[in-house]
C-alpha cells in the first residue's frame, strides 16, 4: 500500500510497537503437536463429507441450513468447547428454485435453451415471459438511455463483455439497479458453457430481484447473438421459485477461552452457506471443516493460547456477506478487543499463505511465523493491495481489524466454483488438511504471542488504502446501502 508521508510514518510508529515477538518454545511445541495431529489423524475431510453428502447443499436458511447450524452446534459441544451459541440475522428473503427453468428460441426458428434462475430472482409470471432479445453490447447509462424504447416489454441480454474492461463491483450493481428502470420484462444473463450452471445472484443484500432473471449458455448467447445480425430473435422461458418472506437466520459460535488474556480474541471463521446445483464441498464445505477441525486441534493440545479463540460459521455469505456483517455491526464495541480474523473461503487446494490486503505491517508480523509454515508450503504472503470485498473478512477490514485469507491455489477451484461438480469426490484429504494446519499453526501463533499481532487501522488508514486500491466508490456505495457500518 501507499500511505500518506503523514499516515506512513504514523503506521510505522505504531506497527514498531506490535513487531511480532519470536515465537515461543512452548508455541512452537504445541505448534508442533497440531500440525501432528491434523495431518496424521485430522476430521475435517469427514466433517466436509457431513456438510456435502449428507446435509447436501446450504441455501441460506433452507431446512439444509438449518441442519447444518444444528450439526455445527452439536460438533462443537462434542469437542468441549464453551460459548457455543448461535446468533441470528436477518435475511430479507428466502429463496429457493421449486420448478426448473425450461426456454425455448421461437423465432427466426424453434431451439432449445440451456436456461437456469439466477439465485434470488422471482419466479415467471402464469405461463411464462415471452419476448423478443435486446442484448446490450455496453450496460453503461448512456447506452442504457440511447435503447430506452427498444427495452420497454422486452427480454434484456448481456454478457461479462457488456461490463466492460475489469469492472467494479459498483459499476456492476448500478448498471444492473439501472436496469429496473425500463420496463424490460426478463433478463438473460450469460452463465458458463452449455449445460454447465454457474449459481450467482445479482443481490448485495438478499432482496429479491424486482424482474426475472435467467442465466444461459455460451454457446446460446453466441446463437442469439448470430441470429439477431439478420433480425428480431424471440424467446419464451419460464421457472418457478419457492420465496419466503423476511426470516431470522443463525451464525454459529463456539470459543476456547485465552489463558492469560481472555478479553483479547482471534476468531477463525469462515461461512457455511452454499449454492444449490451441487453440494458445496469446497465453497465452503472446506472452509466449514477447517474452522471446525482447527477448534478440534487447538482443544486437543490441551494448552490453550494465550488469547481466547473464537470460531464463528456465517450465513448469508452467498448473497451479500450478510451474517458476518450483521455480526460486526452487532459486535461494534467488541472491535477494539479483536486481535485478528483468519477467514477460509478458497476451497481446498494447497494453500499458499495469506492474503494481507496490503497491509505492509501484517506481512511484517508474519515473518516470525512463517518458518512454522514453510514445512507446510504456506510461508507466503500475496503482494495484491485488493480489499476482496467478496468474503466474510471485510466488514471487519473497513473498521481496520487485522484480517488474513487464506490465499489457496485455484487454478482447479473456479473450474467448479458454484456449479454441479462442487461436489465431495473433488476435495483431496492431503491439501484439505495442509490448509487446516496452516490456519491452526497461524491462529495459534497469533493468539499465544506475547505481543499483539498488529494495530487496529484508522478510518483515515482505511480509506487511503481504498483509495490506493481503486475500490473506495466500492466501499462508498455499499456504505450508503447500509451494508457497512
Amino acid at each position: 500500500m501507499r500511505l500518506s508521508a503523514s499516515l506512513l510514518l504514523t503506521a510505522a510508529l505504531v506497527s514498531s510497537a506490535f513487531a511480532q515477538a519470536p515465537v515461543s518454545p512452548d508455541t512452537r511445541a504445541a505448534v508442533g503437536q497440531l500440525v501432528g495431529d491434523i495431518m496424521v489423524s485430522g476430521k475435517a475431510y469427514d466433517y466436509d463429507r457431513q456438510l456435502a453428502d449428507d446435509i447436501g447443499p446450504r441455501l441460506t436458511g433452507s431446512d439444509n441450513y438449518v441442519h447444518a447450524v444444528s450439526w455445527a452446534v452439536d460438533q462443537f459441544k462434542s469437542l468441549g468447547l464453551t460459548n457455543v451459541h448461535t446468533e441470528p440475522f436477518t435475511m430479507p428473503a428466502l429463496w429457493e428454485p421449486e420448478v426448473a427453468a425450461t426456454g425455448k428460441i421461437l423465432e427466426p426458428r424453434l431451439q432449445t435453451l440451456h436456461i437456469y434462475s439466477i439465485g434470488w430472482s422471482p419466479s415467471t409470471p402464469e405461463g411464462g415471459i415471452k419476448g423478443n432479445v435486446i442484448y446490450l453490447p455496453q450496460l453503461t447509462n448512456e447506452a442504457l438511455d440511447a435503447q430506452r424504447d427498444k427495452l420497454r416489454g422486452n427480454i434484456i441480454l448481456f454478457d461479462l463483455a457488456s461490463l466492460g474492461e475489469q469492472p467494479t463491483i459498483t459499476q456492476i450493481l448500478k448498471s444492473l439497479a439501472h436496469l429496473n428502470d425500463f420496463a424490460a420484462q426478463a433478463i438473460l444473463f450469460v452463465g458458463g458453457p452449455n449445460g454447465s450452471e454457474s449459481a450467482t445472484a445479482f443481490t448485495f443484500d438478499g432482496t429479491i430481484s424486482p424482474i426475472p432473471i435467467a442465466q444461459i449458455g455460451r454457446e446460446d448467447e453466441l446463437l442469439i447473438k448470430r441470429m439477431l445480425e439478420h433480425g428480431p430473435v424471440t424467446v419464451q422461458f419460464s421457472f418457478k421459485n419457492r420465496i419466503r418472506p423476511t426470516t431470522q437466520v443463525n451464525n454459529v459460535i463456539a470459543e476456547i477461552p485465552g489463558r492469560e488474556l481472555p478479553n483479547e480474541v482471534v476468531i477463525v471463521a469462515g461461512h457455511l452457506d452454499s449454492w444449490h446445483p451441487a453440494t458445496g464441498a469446497q465453497d465452503n464445505g472446506t472452509g466449514a471443516a477447517t474452522v471446525i477441525e482447527v477448534a478440534r486441534a487447538i482443544k486437543a493440545t490441551g494448552r490453550p493460547p494465550r488469547r481466547t479463540m473464537r470460531f464463528i460459521l456465517f450465513g448469508g455469505e452467498e448473497q451479500g456477506i450478510l451474517g458476518s456483517t450483521s455480526y460486526v455491526k452487532h459486535h461494534l464495541a467488541d472491535m477494539p478487543s479483536i486481535a485478528a480474523v483468519l477467514i477460509s473461503d478458497t476451497g481446498a487446494q494447497p494453500a499458499k499463505g495469506w492474503y494481507v490486503m496490503g497491509r505492509d505491517d501484517e506481512q511484517k508480523a508474519l515473518t516470525n511465523i512463517e518458518p512454522l509454515l514453510t514445512g507446510l508450503g504456506s510461508d507466503k504472503t500475496t503482494t495484491s493491495t485488493e480489499f476482496l470485498f467478496q468474503t466474510d473478512h471485510i466488514a471487519f477490514d473497513l473498521l481496520g481489524v487485522p484480517t488474513l485469507v487464506l490465499w489457496n491455489d485455484t487454478d482447479k477451484y473456479f473450474k467448479l466454483h458454484h456449479k454441479a461438480s462442487d461436489s465431495f469426490d473433488s476435495v483431496v484429504q492431503a491439501d484439505l488438511n495442509q490448509g487446516v494446519a496452516t490456519t491452526a499453526v497461524t491462529a495459534y501463533a497469533i493468539a499465544d504471542s506475547a505481543q499483539s499481532f498488529a494495530p487496529h487501522y484508522t478510518h483515515a488508514q482505511i480509506e487511503e488504502m481504498l483509495k490506493d486500491a481503486k475500490q473506495f466508490d466500492d466501499y462508498e456505495y455499499f456504505k450508503s446501502a447500509g451494508i457497512f457500518p
